[in-house]
């Protein structure tokens, strides 16, 4: 569920789709405003990362983002491309990509949320090299102890990931259900001023048979 402000009005919903075929992956996500947010400002946002799964977790290979403001305005697209064998990444719109090296351990928008849930951090603070398909910034996380949370699905064992807040920068903080594979079950995203913008709560997870 997509909510905002203090009372957690519900403004939309996300679904996220993890897919494992051998040593392949692919994650997507996407978000749609529903009711009355829909109506005032409609929102649609879709990321998809495609990569290799590794001895050391994730290694994103593509990153695709796309955003429609709706109500007949252009679809906005992003893209990074993961050329680990010569260490360069290439992001940017299509018609105007940039290249930078490849930093080891680097993730996407999306993977970088899945890589915690692999490879749950301990209590601390870790630094993640983060590209969404328009710029690169290096994360700076504090790991936080584990506590209990409420959620729509019952009550939850989490563990809290705060992302240190820089000025003039966007921010996310993250809940990784300890009991679910570190699943990502709630996120919540702060603006450039630090003001909080949303927040995703899990509502379902659903497992494959296999």
């Amino acid at each position: 569920n997509l909510v905002y402000g203090r009372d957690q009005s519900p403004v939309g919903q996300t679904v996220q789709t993890w897919q494992v075929d051998g040593a392949r992956y692919q994650i997507a996500s996407r978000s749609e405003t529903t009711g009355l947010a829909d109506l005032l400002r409609s929102q649609h946002r879709t990321y998809l990362s495609r990569g290799a799964l590794t001895e050391d977790g994730l290694r994103p290979e593509t990153f695709l983002m796309s955003r429609d403001r709706g109500r007949g305005r252009a679809i906005e697209e992003a893209r990074a491309q993961f050329d680990w064998k010569n260490g360069i990444l290439a992001f940017g719109p299509a018609s105007n990509q940039r290249a930078q090296s490849l930093p080891p351990g680097s993730q996407d928008l999306v993977s970088f949320m899945f890589q915690l849930a692999i490879d749950p951090p301990r209590p601390g603070r870790l630094r993640v090299w983060v590209n969404d398909g328009a710029s690169s910034e290096t994360y700076t996380l504090d790991v936080l102890s584990e506590i209990k949370m409420e959620t729509p699905i019952g009550e939850l064992r989490v563990l809290p990931i705060q992302q240190v807040r820089t000025a003039g920068e966007e921010s996310i903080d993250l809940w990784l259900a300890t009991e679910y594979r570190h699943l990502p079950v709630r996120m919540r995203f702060h603006d450039r001023d630090g003001k909080v913008t949303g927040e995703q709560i899990v509502s379902e997870i659903r497992l494959s048979d296999d």
